[in-house]
């Protein structure tokens, strides 16, 4: 049961990507296209809306099967909670020396303290050779897992304190156009902190609940420490629940921190740290 809490605890839904961060994505995805790429990995980079990557599939053809190479551009365009829609643009090598340019959009469902995204694209493929132009559609699917590049700088910024939820560490600001308080910003990081454990824990609460009946949950918000462009927010979890095959009521307290980086004049939660 600890093990189903702390996976509560830790289960979220992800916000845009920031203007003052990028994010890193290392993934495996599938795909079916006149190009034939059946299987590949994808590696890439986000800087506010654009992405850019490369990837690397086999492809599985009568006359033509080994390795293709390609690259990609996407453009975040719009969100809605946890999804964003995005449009893509890439060119793929072929194992037959033709090469492959696509268009199409795409949706991704990412999580906010968990780094692992999911993505849906569709879209339409044409093959050059070098007597004519095939057209014909495209088709992928695939899994990221998310590295924050502000996650990796986490340690600049002190840990709050976990008591204390009045506390307060401040040394940086929010940008002079977003014309925000202090006060302001605290309440943004924290309101933040908060929506992305509750919307974890209500996304978890479903996931688990064939297994516990009458879950719920407290999301209690402590300390704030700000630096420049990153923030940790320190709270706790009251977790309850009954165990549907033995009628056993289980719960506890969990304590931790959120990590926090800028996005526009708010902020976005990137991870999750466990007390």
């Amino acid at each position: 049961m600890r093990k189903f809490l702390t996976l509560t605890v830790l289960a979220s839904a992800l916000a845009a990507p920031s203007a003052h961060a990028a994010d890193i994505r290392l993934g495996l995805n599938t795909s079916a296209a006149l190009g034939c790429q059946i299987v590949g990995v994808r590696a890439g980079v986000q800087s506010d809306r654009i992405s850019v990557y490369g990837q690397a599939s086999y492809c599985n053809a009568q006359n033509a099967s080994g390795a293709s190479f390609g690259a990609g551009v996407s453009y975040d365009v719009a969100k809605f909670n946890n999804l964003n829609l995005y449009l893509l643009g890439g060119i793929d090598t072929l194992p037959s020396g033709s090469l492959a340019a696509s268009v199409g959009a795409g949706v991704r469902y990412s999580t906010p303290l968990l780094p692992v995204e999911g993505y849906l694209e569709a879209g339409a493929q044409f093959i050059r050779s070098s007597l004519v132009t095939v057209p014909g559609p495209r088709l992928a699917l695939g899994i990221n897992y998310r590295i924050s590049v502000e996650n990796l700088q986490g340690s600049m910024v002190p840990d709050p304190k976990q008591a204390d939820a009045t506390s307060v560490q401040y040394a940086g600001s929010a940008p002079a156009e977003c014309n925000l308080t202090q006060e302001q910003d605290v309440a943004s990081a924290r309101a933040t902190a908060r929506s992305a454990a509750s919307s974890g824990l209500s996304d978890a609460a479903g996931a688990y609940g064939a297994v516990y009946s009458g879950i719920s949950y407290t999301v209690t918000v402590g300390g704030v420490s700000i630096s420049g462009g990153s923030a940790k927010v320190s709270g706790s979890v009251k977790i309850s629940a009954t165990q549907r095959s033995s009628g056993e009521k289980v719960g506890g307290t969990f304590g931790g921190t959120i990590n926090l980086t800028r996005s526009g004049c708010g902020w976005r939660a990137t991870g999750y740290t466990q007390g």
